[in-house]
């Protein structure tokens, strides 16, 4: 992977929610392409699976050198070994991938029977995807064939998790744009407004402050140049909250918005604090402690506080035995939702 602080200019158009959903497919597919292609092109597309059996694909996009004529016969030959419904409306492999933020597929437990299969892609051997996906079941793929199966520097998976994460609260501030921004900031994060009700900005006005800085920050030239640091301090969230996107005036005049975009739960047990929620609902997709922290915009303390007094509150003691728990309940719950509508 060549050109990392692409991945900047990649998230701005992650954060454009003046597009339509085929042209915003295509524009990441296209602003990837510096990150993940190594000669075969690269993939883009979201879906849905709110029902994980049958995950749907929703608008694709494919850059130039990903020949779409690969396609029918890669999904044939999965479908004829008997791996997975490989078809344009199901993601090929989605029960390996699901809990993963990014991968390279020889590197992923189980997906080693596809391997021989991205031969049908242009030869390729292997493959690299970016998978953004939250618990509301919708997510965006972003993917590579790639040529040999020299492995990527683990550097490159921790800056694409973190690019994962962005996606996956780009994706849902997308979902819920008509929301009035909660704050306006000046871009040297001085609060300049806080909407009616909003009491919680004012609250955590200085953490949005340096949280605004550090936005800025992220696209300056010196931080283009390390874009370790950059993603560091630029979090998807703040304080679990809000997220922070650039603003124009008609004058010209730009500022920094906070607009809402808590992370979804799933909801097994009404005595659990919202962000207990949050951290227990994130466990459950697989993420890591660190990541967790990085995609809630909470330190990795917080978040282990967090995930030891939900356990408390569930009766068991680790974090294991927490998510089975959590699992039961949540599955006990949308057993019950069908009945609840009735």
């Amino acid at each position: 992977m060549t050109g990392a602080a692409s991945l900047l200019d990649c998230l701005a158009i992650g954060y454009r929610l003046d597009l339509g959903g085929a042209e915003y497919v295509t524009q990441l597919a296209e602003a990837a392409a510096p990150l993940l292609d190594r000669g075969l092109g690269v993939i883009a597309y979201t879906y849905d699976a709110r029902d994980p059996a049958r995950p749907v694909i929703d608008h694709v996009a494919v850059t130039e050198r990903f020949d779409p004529s690969w396609l029918p016969a890669f999904d044939a030959a999965v479908e004829a070994a008997s791996l997975d419904v490989g078809s344009p409306t199901h993601p090929t492999g989605f029960h390996v991938w699901q809990h993963l933020l990014c991968g390279q597929a020889s590197a992923v437990p189980g997906m080693h029977p596809f391997l021989p299969l991205f031969a049908h892609l242009g030869g390729a051997r292997d493959a690299f995807a970016v998978n953004a996906l939250d618990a509301s079941g919708r997510g965006l793929w972003l993917a590579a064939p790639l040529p040999s199966t020299e492995l990527e520097p683990s550097e490159q998976i921790t800056l694409f998790t973190r690019f994962a994460t962005h996606l996956t609260a780009a994706l849902r501030l997308r979902r819920s744009a008509s929301m009035p921004p909660a704050g306006i900031l000046a871009p040297d994060g001085a609060l300049l407004h806080a909407e009616e009700g909003e009491e919680g900005v004012i609250e955590a006005r200085e953490e949005l402050r340096r949280a605004t800085l550090a936005f800025e920050q992220a696209r300056t030239k010196e931080l283009r140049s390390d874009v370790d640091r950059a993603t560091r301090h630029w979090r998807p969230l703040v304080a679990s909250r809000w997220s922070l996107l650039d603003d124009f005036d008609t004058d010209g005049r730009r500022f920094v918005v906070a607009v809402a975009n808590p992370s979804p739960t799933r909801p097994p047990r009404n005595d659990l604090s919202e962000r207990e929620h949050q951290v227990l609902t994130q466990a459950h997709l697989g993420h890591s402690t660190k990541v967790i922290a990085y995609e809630l915009g909470l330190s990795d303390a917080t978040v282990r506080v967090l995930l030891h007094r939900a356990a408390r509150k569930l009766g068991v003691a680790t974090r294991e035995e927490a998510l089975a728990r959590f699992e039961v309940l949540a599955a006990e719950h949308d057993d019950e939702e069908p009945d609840s509508e009735g």
